[in-house]
């Protein structure tokens, strides 16, 4: 029998790995409650900015080790532009450079310990701003996981308040558990007043527990949070879904569902094949119509179809961001989206941002990565 590669072997025992450590800390989170909610807000850093409050937030959260980068400028500017004030927190300490520059830019700076990877810097915000009772209309809960902008439409804030009435977010994607239920994905969700309001909301992070285990947090926080709001009766609502993608898929031409399996990113030798199989048989013919489409619904029908397929995802939906996780699939996408970019099949983002996905599939055997 033939071996998996390499590199999914590695995947596999890495998520073994993190899946025992997760039921070791699960045994001790009575006492890891306790001992995080009194050093929660009481050891962060504060720093107040020049921007003034109003009726729409960000909370901007960052991991980056060192300067910051030009994205990270990049995606704050365009929540500016389009009405929002941006709350930045830190998990780590930042440069005195850039927090001289960041003030300019920001209503407040916090700095905080990196314990518990986005959703971990998420509860420290959103408790720190119930503590002082910050009026606002809805709030985004935005992680820099993402390369944001990546093309010139900038009004994805917009479509979020007509799309968002309660809990969402930019991305949602089926929930595999529960029948008629979607999965929020947390580098990007929005949260109206009347819900940040409820007890219902903060239920939800009042029982959450900040960790530094992937797994815990995908499953506690990410998947957590939106069967919490499932469970509980809530609309929970995505801008970019399956559904909107298949209906992006079937308004297609001839030329873009040439350009979508042209730019198609797999991990499976099977998918790769048979993509490769309808490329050689184009032709503008409905059969060939069909049996593209009937393959690229198989595929989104078991991965994600932002990562899957970057060309339609873009040129057809609007989608404005790309991930930055090192996963294999991931890595192969923005191989792809680099490849769109320079042969003039997709915008040309600010180069600043470019030059960082360029320079993000130059790598050779990343590992994997987690925001």
């Amino acid at each position: 029998m033939k071996l998996p590669p390499a590199w999914k072997i590695r995947r596999e025992l890495l998520a073994v790995v993190d899946q025992i450590k997760a039921l070791l800390l699960i045994l001790f989170a009575p006492i890891r409650k306790v001992i995080y909610e009194k050093r929660e807000l009481r050891d962060i850093c504060v720093c107040e900015g020049e921007r003034i409050l109003n009726k729409n937030l960000v909370l901007y959260l960052i991991y980056r080790p060192g300067s910051l980068l030009d994205s990270h400028y990049a995606a704050i500017n365009s929540f500016i532009s389009q009405g929002s004030e941006v709350l930045l927190i830190s998990n780590g300490k930042l440069s005195l450079f850039d927090i001289e520059k960041l003030k300019k830019i920001t209503w407040k700076i916090i700095e905080r310990e990196n314990v518990g990877y986005d959703f971990g810097g998420y509860r420290c915000g959103l408790n720190y701003l119930k503590s002082k009772d910050v009026y606002f209309d809805s709030i985004h809960l935005i992680n820099d996981s993402i390369w944001y902008p990546i093309s010139g439409e900038l009004s994805i804030f917009q479509h979020l308040r007509d799309v968002v009435d309660d809990f969402g977010g930019a991305v949602c994607l089926p929930d595999g558990k529960f029948n008629n239920s979607g999965l929020i994905l947390s580098f990007w969700l929005t949260i109206n007043r009347v819900l940040f309001d409820s007890e219902i909301f903060w239920d939800f992070w009042r029982k959450y527990i900040p960790s530094g285990n992937k797994t815990l947090t995908v499953k506690l926080g990410e998947r957590g949070i939106s069967r919490h709001m499932n469970k509980e009766g809530r609309v929970v609502a995505g801008l970019f879904n399956l559904n909107e993608f298949k209906n992006a898929i079937e308004s297609a031409d001839f030329e873009q569902l040439k350009l979508t399996l042209r730019y198609a990113s797999f991990t499976d030798l099977n998918f790769q094949e048979e993509c490769e199989g309808l490329l050689l048989a184009f032709a503008q013919n409905e059969n060939w119509r069909n049996a593209s489409i009937n393959f690229i619904n198989k595929v989104v029908s078991k991965r994600n179809f932002l990562h899957s397929f970057c060309y339609p995802s873009i040129a057809i939906m609007g989608v404005p961001f790309l991930k930055k996780n090192n996963l294999k699939l991931q890595l192969e996408m923005r191989k792809k989206y680099v490849a769109a970019v320079k042969n003039g099949d997709l915008p040309m983002p600010e180069a600043g941002i470019f030059a960082e996905i360029v320079e993000s599939i130059d790598v050779a055997d990343q590992p994997m990565a987690f925001r």
